[in-house]
């Protein structure tokens, strides 16, 4: 094998975002694309291996929920390609338009086949006539020329496919007996790969029938093409020279010497720009006494320049744009201890996995407004009005306090207060409360939000004709202002945008309170259970500041949940009583709202980040303690512990109410 060939593979798979390398070919459409995580068919691994000229069709290999491996076409929505027979399929390759898709397919004998699928007709079609096996690497950007390798039993090599006909051999350079086709040019006129000879493996390029060697770097014995500009202009790849292996490029029938950036260490280049400008691959620094690879950048004005890490010590360049503003690849993280894939514009290595993770599931703006919305509610309001001792009186006022506080689901304080009043019409208890909450919470990488703002309740119980069994209704609007600093890495290190949204929350409860059940002198319990809904808006709004900022959509989001609890009550004294309470939590929705907007850096790069699943059970534990302060004043504090989930994990609620 070729020195580091086997990055060909690696690159590809931890490149998992390859399709955004050339979205800048198309600004006006890459948005139907968007930037979403291509999360598989089904299964929890993918990767992607070409994007369509126009930006708009994604094409690879993801897994199922049997963790198959098989084609796929990524067109905003995940579409299975099928196969040919033998259960798996490798999408390599799509035309400009995204019409024609080529890679490999197993047939019914496990044989590997060289394919072609036609979106408009969906049918995938084997090319190989009468290969034993093969499979093609890339199409041009008309369409009508795939290359890449096949074989007939006795020997592998290039081959060249046009529309419908058979595949042809494109033979081998003098003495050679194995070949590949890597690349083809946008007519399709232009082929590049590399062949062996009596004494080498050399990089070649093909065109008008005849295969000729693009020999190699000074003092080297092999070379491998991996890539072709779209003009066919250039051709880039790697070539030993007298010591290591060195990226190169060839243009006008000369192989240059792209260098590296450490004396003895080597480099590679694996694709170019459309007109060859813009040269992109890895290569060796020197880290102390250590060689690390470096994705790399190429151009005459700037020679070769390292685009650094995502705190990792390795990283490598595999895709450039159309005009080379656009780079994509992959690097290891901090301690290496994981590989993300990147994108680099503006100077700027962005981790594609963290720059929108900080903003996802539980510290999304939705869901810190939702909970801030709902504390009252688990608060001061866990209980209906009607369950309070009103002293004898038809009326009373009351003034709260809630305080919740999370350090595993996330880590956040929420505070709220209200004032409000309550009247009774017979069998009837109807109230109205004011309040201000406010929510604290960290996010990663020493990020954090901010969300405050005020809201208005409204409450209704009935006490049904057994006299104990109570049917309630909580209605709460609340608007609130969030202001978020969302932090990222990026080559250059942590960098934090800015940004200001407004967020308005309706929430409904229905509650329905058995009657009474009495246990042993003074203990009852008394049954209950709830549903709720949550209605969550976010206006849009952009951010400032950081080297990778993002504008937002509007965002919106309905959660539904239900409880059922049992509360055991307790007379201690005349004046004191105690109530403690269980409940499980049961969320209906199964997910958050979708994060969606694009960078304002390029204003290329849309994205569309799906909401993660709220936790779909959870428990709570509570304590309240009633003391009357005297005939017309009720003193209240209540304590829950919840587990995991979106509940706080602690919250407390105070509470005094004067009956008039």
């Amino acid at each position: 094998m070729p020195l580091r060939a086997s990055f060909r593979v690696s690159t590809l798979r931890a490149a998992a975002t390859l399709a955004l390398s050339v979205v800048c070919l198309a600004p006006a459409s890459s948005s139907a694309l968007g930037f979403s995580d291509i999360d598989g068919l089904g299964g929890n691994y993918s990767y992607a291996n070409a994007i369509s000229g126009n930006g708009l069709v994604v094409v690879g290999v993801a897994s199922d929920s049997g963790s198959n491996l098989g084609g796929f076409r990524y067109d905003s929505t995940m579409h299975a390609l099928g196969d040919l027979g033998g259960g798996y399929t490798e999408a390599r390759g799509v035309s400009y338009n995204g019409g024609i898709i080529v890679g490999l397919s197993m047939n019914g004998s496990s044989a590997n086949r060289p394919f072609r699928f036609n979106v408009s007709t969906g049918i995938m079609s084997d090319m190989g006539g009468s290969l034993t096996s093969g499979f093609f690497n890339a199409i041009s950007g008309d369409g009508h020329v795939a290359v890449g390798q096949g074989s007939n039993g006795s020997g592998a090599f290039a081959i060249q496919q046009v529309d419908a006909a058979a595949p042809v051999s494109l033979g081998f350079l003098a003495g050679g007996t194995l070949s590949q086709a890597t690349g083809v040019s946008n007519n399709g006129s232009v082929i590049v790969g590399y062949s062996d000879t009596a004494s080498a493996t050399l990089a070649f390029k093909y065109t008008g029938g005849s295969m000729v060697s693009l020999g190699t770097l000074l003092g080297g014995a092999s070379s491998q093409a991996w890539g072709v500009s779209a003009d066919g202009t250039t051709i880039v790849g790697q070539s030993e020279t007298s010591t290591t292996s060195h990226a190169f490029k060839f243009v006008g029938g000369v192989m240059s010497d792209l260098g590296v950036l450490a004396v003895g260490g080597a480099s590679r280049a694996n694709a170019a720009s459309s007109n060859g400008s813009i040269i992109v691959g890895w290569t060796d620094v020197l880290v102390g006494s250590n060689l690390e690879q470096r994705a790399m950048k190429y151009d005459a004005a700037h020679g070769m320049v390292s685009l650094g890490t995502l705190g990792g010590t390795t990283s490598y360049a595999n895709g450039v744009s159309a005009d080379g503003s656009v780079i994509v690849g992959g690097s290891t993280t901090d301690g290496d201890a994981a590989q993300h894939a990147f994108i680099y514009t503006s100077g700027v290595m962005v981790d594609w996995d963290n720059w929108m993770s900080s903003l996802n599931g539980p510290n999304s703006v939705l869901a810190m407004a939702s909970q801030l919305a709902s504390l009252p509610m688990e608060g001061a309001h866990h209980r209906p009005l009607m369950s309070f001792d009103y002293m004898g009186k038809a009326s009373q006022v009351w003034a709260t306090g809630d305080f919740g506080a999370s350090s595993r689901n996330t880590d956040s304080h929420v505070t709220t207060g209200e004032v409000g009043a309550s009247t009774t019409y017979g069998d009837m208890v109807v109230g109205l409360a004011a309040g201000h909450g406010s929510q604290n919470q960290d996010l990663a990488l020493g990020g954090s939000t901010h969300v405050s703002g005020n809201y208005v309740l409204a409450e209704a119980d009935y006490r049904l004709a057994d006299k104990q069994s109570i049917i309630s209704v909580v209605l709460m609007s609340g608007n609130w202002t969030s202001t978020t600093a969302r932090a990222y890495t990026t080559g250059a290190g942590p960098s934090v945008s800015n940004g200001t949204t407004g967020v308005s929350t309706e929430s409904l409860r229905l509650r329905y309170d058995g009657p009474v059940q009495p246990i042993a002198g003074q203990l009852t319990a008394t049954p209950f259970i709830s549903t709720t809904w949550t209605r969550t808006k976010a206006d849009a709004y952009a951010e400032s500041g950081g080297s990778f900022a993002a504008t937002f959509d509007a965002q919106s989001h309905t959660s539904s949940e239900g409880r059922l609890g049992l509360t055991a009550k307790y007379a201690l004294t005349a004046d004191t009583t105690l109530l403690v309470t269980g409940e499980w939590i049961h969320r209906f929705d199964r997910t958050s709202g979708t994060l969606s907007g694009v960078d304002t850096t390029t204003g290329l790069l849309p994205f569309a980040v799906a909401g993660l699943a709220p936790t779909a059970n959870q428990a709570r534990l509570g304590l309240d303690v009633d003391h009357k302060l005297n005939a017309n004043t009720l003193l209240n504090f209540s304590a829950h512990v919840a587990g995991f989930g979106e509940t706080p994990d602690v919250s407390v609620a105070l509470s005094i109410r004067r009956a008039f």
